[in-house]
């Protein structure tokens, strides 16, 4: 697979920790672009993003209509056919764009690679995650690894998606009987989902290749001490999980009728 990948980083007033982001996003040894997408940022993001001069793409709006939002216009304005979401607090390893890309073949919805949770300050690596989802880096079929998928996450940060795919999982913003819903989450794991439904296989890197930095700002660390902040990100991923089981039924509805 040789074609460009584009990596999105969306940020919103985290100007101290988005040059890491960038700076792995611009080390890649594989050609990619970086668009960096701030959407209401009220700190030096601007600043930061002007010390990059042409080496990224820097997209501002004044406002800020919530985190899909910021996403999806990234993903719009990328040239790719594949797209990496690069969260600004966290970054990924010089090869994950070059080994994801080698799994990206016609039939592979996505790509991704073991991540680790690195804890903010120190650079403790406090565990890994995903690394033991398949056996090993290669390219699979999909319900190997569906039931890790769907009843877990994979972060977009740890991943190579189809722009179209991405697109589609944001583009809808709620899903269509949707009553449950917390910061952005639910497009974070249907975009996984989604391209399990149009393509049959799934690509996997076993190495931790993207890092997750640990810190309070973080909305996930937030809400591990906040029991009913748990309970609610737990019902916006059900909501998705469960209009996954939907939609996989409907298909295997009209392939029986096909």
């Amino acid at each position: 697979m040789s074609e460009q990948i584009s990596i999105v980083i969306p940020t919103f007033n985290r100007a101290e920790m988005l040059p890491k982001a960038i700076d792995s996003a611009l080390a890649q040894t594989h050609p990619c672009e970086v668009i960096v997408v701030d959407h209401g940022s009220t700190d030096s993001t601007p600043e930061v993003a002007a010390e990059y001069g042409d080496k990224i793409t820097y997209v501002r709006r004044d406002r800020d209509f919530g985190p899909h939002f910021c996403w999806l216009e990234g993903i719009l304005h990328a040239s790719g056919e594949y797209v990496h979401l690069q969260y600004d607090d966290d970054w990924i390893h010089p090869t994950f764009i070059e080994k994801c890309a080698k799994l990206l073949t016609s039939d592979v919805g996505f790509a991704f690679t073991g991540a680790e949770v690195v804890e903010d300050g120190t650079g403790r690596q406090m565990m890994t995650q995903f690394l033991d989802w398949l056996p090993d880096t290669g390219v699979f079929e999909n319900r190997l690894a569906e039931e890790k998928i769907v009843g877990s996450l994979i972060s977009p940060g740890a991943a190579v998606f189809r722009r179209q795919v991405l697109i589609d999982a944001l583009y809808q913003g709620r899903l269509p009987l949707q009553s449950s819903e917390y910061h952005g989450v639910g497009p974070d794991i249907f975009a996984s989902l989604l391209s399990m439904l149009r393509y049959p296989k799934v690509g996997f890197v076993k190495e931790p290749l993207a890092s997750f930095r640990a810190h309070d700002g973080s909305i996930t660390i937030d809400a591990f001490k906040d029991k009913q902040k748990q309970a609610d990100i737990a019902a916006a991923y059900n909501e998705v999980r469960h209009h996954y089981i939907e939609l996989k039924a409907m298909q295997a509805v009209r392939g029986a009728r096909a």
